[in-house]
């Protein structure tokens, strides 16, 4: 258990630190970092983006109600819950996948025109 929980957390570091280079300077893994943002943003602070950062926390509070949710139909059955998080967290991979490439493919095409 202490290595798979010292896995979690350097992948939990790499996903925010790449999320907040490439993302708009926004974290995705954990929340505390938006929250001292909006509070920088709120004492004048320059640079940073108070609608990424309430993005960021929405899709949270949205992703936690719905997990919890699904644990309580499913607390008695932990293999099912174990499954359905799963398929739902790969559907909400490709999504993201989908919607990247999309928007990659945008960019291209509006560089080339111009």
């Amino acid at each position: 258990m202490p290595s798979l929980l010292l896995i979690l957390t350097i992948v939990t570091g790499l996903v925010d630190a790449v999320s907040y280079l490439e993302l708009g300077h926004v974290f995705v893994a954990n929340m505390t970092g938006n929250l001292v943002f909006l509070g920088f943003t709120a004492a004048g602070a320059a640079g940073l983006s108070v609608p990424a950062s309430l993005a960021a926390i929405g899709a949270f509070l949205v992703g936690a109600l719905a997990g919890g949710r699904l644990a309580t139909r499913l607390a008695k059955h932990r293999g099912k819950l174990l499954a359905m998080a799963s398929y739902i967290k790969l559907a909400l991979v490709g999504v993201a996948f989908l919607v990247s490439a999309a928007g990659q493919v945008l960019t291209i095409s509006h560089s080339a025109t111009h």
